[in-house]
């Protein structure tokens, strides 16, 4: 029985007791550690953490940011970014010097450790961005009600004559959105319906201006205007040159959205001495998730550069649900959202 006991213990102690002892070594295939590092990178650069902020010793990775970096901005965003990959921040935590450590991993197993230091050799870059939401009037359903509710300072455009029209204004008020008139404008292939708003080429230029004041007097809270469509029409010097002048006799701006990129309306606005700027891009051109997403972060990317940038967007439901994700992100990396009329010169 001892005998037995003893062989026992002996193959237990030789061949059971370190496989038990030792733990399983878990890695990360390298294949996986550049895809990570890719992610961590991508966050890096919209937040303008450069490449010479970022110093790699051993297995620690030191990042310089600035005394104002919107650190938990960062710290979201990455979260984010590294879930949709189903990696994530394993530890982040404050060190005695007052730098923050955080551990990058998959599945409990490190990856990559970063350190943030903050310097005041640093300034954090920041910009405007003003955002139009076209096509307000049709209705007022959930969906609107949501965007003229959204604590950002989106401007809110509105065609003249249509059923919610006047009552979108009110709202839109009351919330303090900046509103502005969605002008009906004849465009080149798209069909169209003249209901006594629509400026078109040819047009008598007392009609012109007559409808133009008759939408201003509907919606009397507007400070502007852009076009609604008008391909056609913003290319045309004669109807846009009246546009231009009612528009200064009004004492309104005009944002040419730019659906057609032979407009001449932003010039003759800038010669009649009309307030005036223009749209860089529609942020929901593609009613896609990603793409609008990824017009966001080019938003993000443009005010910074510029100081001051104009997108367009609709009250759509993708639309408005990328909005209300990114907007704090988009704040965290620099962007202070303002009234179109900030960007008018």
């Amino acid at each position: 029985m001892l005998l037995a006991l003893a062989v026992f213990l002996l193959f237990f102690n030789f061949f059971i007791a370190p496989h038990i002892s030792k733990p399983r070594e878990n890695k990360v295939s390298r294949a996986r550690t550049v895809e990570i590092g890719l992610a961590v990178n991508d966050v890096f650069e919209q937040f303008d953490i450069r490449d010479a902020q970022v110093v790699v010793k051993d297995s620690l990775v030191s990042v310089k940011i600035a005394e104002n970096f919107a650190f938990f901005g960062l710290y979201a965003a990455l979260r984010e970014k590294l879930a949709a990959i189903n990696a994530g921040v394993l530890d982040c935590s404050t060190t005695d010097a007052g730098a923050i450590l955080m551990t990058i991993g998959e599945d409990r197993v490190p990856v990559e450790k970063y350190l943030f230091v903050k310097t005041k050799k640093l300034t954090r870059r920041t910009g405007r961005a003003a955002i139009i939401i076209d096509d307000f009037g049709y209705s007022l359903n959930t969906l609107t009600r949501t965007v003229l509710i959204m604590d950002v300072p989106l401007t809110i455009s509105i065609i003249p004559g249509l059923a919610a029209s006047a009552r979108t204004a009110d709202i839109a008020r009351l919330h303090n959105k900046e509103v502005i008139v969605h002008m009906p404008m004849e465009p080149l292939y798209e069909k169209y319906d003249d209901d006594g708003f629509t400026l078109v080429v040819g047009q008598d230029p007392g009609i012109t201006s007559l409808r133009i004041r008759q939408a201003f007097a509907q919606l009397p809270f507007a400070v502007g205007m852009n076009n609604h469509q008008g391909s056609r029409a913003t290319a045309d010097v004669p109807l846009m040159r009246t546009v231009a002048r009612t528009l200064k006799n009004l004492d309104k701006f005009f944002i040419d959205s730019r659906t057609n990129s032979k407009s001449i309306a932003y010039r003759i606005a800038r010669e009649e001495n009309v307030r005036c700027s223009y749209s860089s891009f529609f942020i929901d051109a593609k009613d896609d998730d990603k793409f609008i997403r990824s017009q966001l972060e080019q938003l993000a990317k443009r005010a910074k550069k510029n100081d001051g940038v104009i997108a367009i967007g609709h009250p759509r439901r993708r639309t408005v649900k990328a909005l209300q994700e990114m907007i704090p992100n988009l704040e965290a990396m620099g962007v202070t959202f303002v009234p179109v009329s900030d960007l008018v010169h």
